[in-house]
């Protein structure tokens, strides 16, 4: 009698294990870290990537002394850019991207364009788009300028990013 009830409990039990063990089994995706995903589509991915990135550029303050920027250069970005360009941004950070000001500061890259540049290699175009508060408002969108950044894959099979530029912004010459 103990094994009838036991029986159902453990299928149960068995089906909530399957359901948790690969989440990512059903959508047919890999098993990957987060920062470095390398889902079937490569596109997807590098959109991904680039979005996280952007994600993470608010809580990179480059108002704080050098030594303590590269480390937050280092926590927010060094699983998602190659170890060259994370070298060149430690080194200088005031080259890196980051927050510069207490306000307006960097809240997101929207992608406009992903584009094959060679074997596993895409140059993204976007915006990096600044927020702001006013008298205790939610944030709100500020300003946009345009990117560019260069994204490879590494040899894990993940995507990182070699190159990021952003022109400075366009001086009025009234």
């Amino acid at each position: 009698m103990t094994r009838r009830r036991l029986l159902p409990f453990m299928m149960v039990c068995s089906a909530l294990l399957a359901a948790c063990g690969r989440p990512d089994a059903a959508a047919g995706g890999t098993s990957a870290a987060v920062d470095t995903a390398a889902p079937l589509d490569p596109e997807r991915a590098v959109r991904r990537l680039v979005t996280l990135f952007g994600s993470r550029m608010q809580a990179v303050s480059l108002l704080a002394p050098d030594s303590l920027a590269a480390s937050r250069l280092q926590e927010a970005y060094g699983t998602l850019v190659t170890p060259d360009l994370l070298s060149d941004w430690m080194a200088r950070p005031a080259t890196a991207p980051g927050r510069r000001v207490s306000s307006p500061w960097p809240d997101r890259i929207e992608v406009k364009s992903v584009t094959p540049a060679g074997v596993d290699e895409y140059v993204v175009t976007g915006a990096l788009v600044y927020a702001s508060s006013a008298s205790g408002e939610s944030a709100a969108r500020a300003a946009a300028r345009p990117v560019r950044l260069r994204v490879r894959r590494s040899g894990d099979g993940g995507w990182r990013i070699s190159m990021y530029e952003q022109p400075p912004p366009a001086t009025d010459a009234s």
